[in-house]
């Protein structure tokens, strides 16, 4: 077998290439509206699907090809879902000509009529977008088992921090990337390059993976199980919100409740078909294990601090200092890096800290570091605002540079703190578990940070509009309607305590965070994985089951 670096090396290529393409359109979403012909607002209304969208497949297809990599193989899945984004990458980048064609022929035989061919240029870009996901969201899993696969428990932490790394620079580059594409060349290209990338990394991922061991393991695959958990977060995600900062789709007010309940229904449903089924798809009795669980939860937590993080500066640079929304996407763009960035690189040092002084104490380094973070951004004041915006689009004086750097620090801060927790989080779960079922924990790992993410959006938005108004009528008690000096005021005022509040709640929940990532097992030791419902038997080999004490 070739060696494990080399192997890692071309499973982290494809991985940063998926993750690249999950936010590469939020930039460029008005372009593909003009360059379909599509109405602006109902094309821009319907185009924030091709994010939202790609987000929901990304998070089903790890729920179950995770679990169908320990089935079938790393390898053989692996290049499936290279297939399978190869082929929705094409279908995205053609999707004004064949695949509308398709879409209009389909939408005549069902409904009749003329169609408007833009729009159904546009439902082709999206269904194109959700094959791509297909393919895209199951290699992180895929790679994560893979690592386990490859590496004894007590050298997994660096590997994995590596993966996690690559995949969070992906998305972190996306927005940049498209941005910059953009201005130089049509936006099918951005998906027309992916085809040749794809290839050669087929091929290159190919000759890597031959000749790597694989265990299969031979029973059938739970389908039923796959069925109620695409559901249930199917409609948590139209519930609580879908996409990113940058392009959400909101549910309608009215149709928002009855889809959070339809999925909390079929998330019962999946516990309790999960707890009958003799192969089920993903063993509940694996949260009996501490580092299992724990290392869930925290993952859950960091994901609605990471939240936090991304929302708060747009809403506080663009209100609080931008003169126009141009100008306050870019300032945001120039902040967030200092919150991203550092996110990426930790996420690498988190797993060399790990693999040295164990996970609970990086763990708890991390979340120390990220309350610190948010402790910074209580601190925003307007005038700092004022000052980022003026350093970062060509001025330049020393307050300004002290402003923008006290506005930066407690970014960086935060960024450092969550990305230190990555590669624990991960190398914990997975080696808490046997060998059959390393793949579905690693996407129960991402799976749980995404929903962390979508409980901030669902719960802060309505927060942060509540105490918006509250806050405005309080200041503007007595103010003439014609006062807009004083409205403008209250306004910047109002939003700047709301995002110190946020920071404040992203606080208490990392501090909460303190307490699964104590219970994280410390010191090596050697014991048997929890033992699985599945009446099978398994082979755990003598390196598996090592966990932290």
């Amino acid at each position: 077998m070739k060696r494990p670096g080399l192997i890692l090396a071309a499973v982290c290529l494809p991985v940063f290439l998926g993750a690249l393409d999950l936010t590469i359109i939020s930039a460029v979403l008005p372009a593909v509206v003009a360059g379909l012909n599509a109405p602006l607002q109902t094309g821009l209304d319907t185009a924030a699907w091709a994010v939202s969208g790609y987000l929901l497949a990304y998070a089903i297809s790890m729920t179950f090809m995770g679990r169908i990599s320990d089935l079938w193989g790393r390898r053989r899945v692996y290049l499936l879902c290279l297939v399978i984004f190869f082929l929705g990458s094409w279908w995205v980048a053609a999707s004004p000509g064949v695949p509308a064609q398709i879409a209009y022929r389909i939408a005549r035989l069902l409904a009749g009529g003329r169609p408007d061919r833009s729009l159904m240029a546009l439902y082709a870009l999206i269904s194109g977008r959700v094959i791509q996901a297909f393919g895209a969201g199951a290699m992180v899993p895929v790679s994560m088992a893979l690592v386990a696969d490859l590496y004894p428990p007590e050298r997994r932490a660096l590997p994995l921090g590596l993966i996690g790394a690559i995949d969070t620079a992906g998305w972190v580059l996306g927005h940049l990337y498209g941005g910059i594409m953009v201005q130089f060349l049509a936006w099918p290209f951005l998906f027309w390059i992916n085809l040749p990338l794809t290839v050669l990394l087929f091929a290159a991922t190919a000759w890597a993976l031959t000749g790597l061991e694989e265990k299969r393991i031979r029973t059938s695959f739970d389908w039923a199980g796959v069925l109620w958990i695409s559901l249930a977060l199917t409609g948590l995600n139209l519930g609580l919100g879908a996409g990113d900062a940058g392009a959400t789709v909101k549910t309608s007010t009215a149709l928002a409740p009855l889809a959070i309940i339809l999925g909390l229904v079929a998330f019962g449903l999946f516990l309790w078909h999960e707890r009958r089924t003799s192969q089920p798809l993903l063993d509940l009795h694996l949260f009996r294990n501490r580092n299992f669980s724990a290392g869930g939860a925290l993952n859950l937590l960091v994901g609605f601090c990471l939240m936090v993080g991304l929302v708060s500066v747009p809403l506080f640079i663009n209100i609080a200092g931008a003169k126009d929304t141009g100008q306050g996407a870019l300032v945001s763009g120039y902040l967030l890096s200092a919150l991203t960035i550092p996110l990426a690189l930790s996420a690498f040092l988190g797993g060399w800290l790990a693999g040295r002084i164990g996970y609970r104490l990086t763990a708890v380094i991390g979340m120390a570091v990220a309350i610190l973070g948010f402790g910074l951004m209580t601190l925003w004041r307007p005038e700092t605002a004022a000052q980022a915006v003026a350093l970062l689009t060509g001025g330049y004086t020393p307050a300004d540079a002290a402003g923008t750097l006290r506005m930066a620090a407690g970014l960086v801060a935060a960024g450092i703190g969550l990305g230190l927790t990555i590669a624990p989080i991960g190398t914990a779960v997975i080696n808490s578990v046997g060998e059959s079922e390393r793949g579905i924990a690693a996407a129960v790992v991402i799976i749980l940070r995404l929903i962390g993410m979508s409980l901030c959006v669902s719960l802060l938005t309505p927060y942060g509009l509540r105490r918006t108004t509250e806050i405005s009528t309080q200041l503007l008690q007595g103010a003439a309607f014609t006062d807009f000096a004083r409205m403008a005021q209250a306004g910047v005022q109002a939003v700047t305590r709301v995002t110190a509040e946020m920071a404040w709640i992203a606080l208490v929940v990392a501090a909460v965070g303190l307490i699964p990532a104590l219970l994280l097992r410390r010191d090596y030791q050697r014991t048997l994985p929890v033992a699985p419902r599945a009446t099978l038997p398994k082979v755990i080999p003598p390196s598996d089951g090592i966990r932290e004490k």
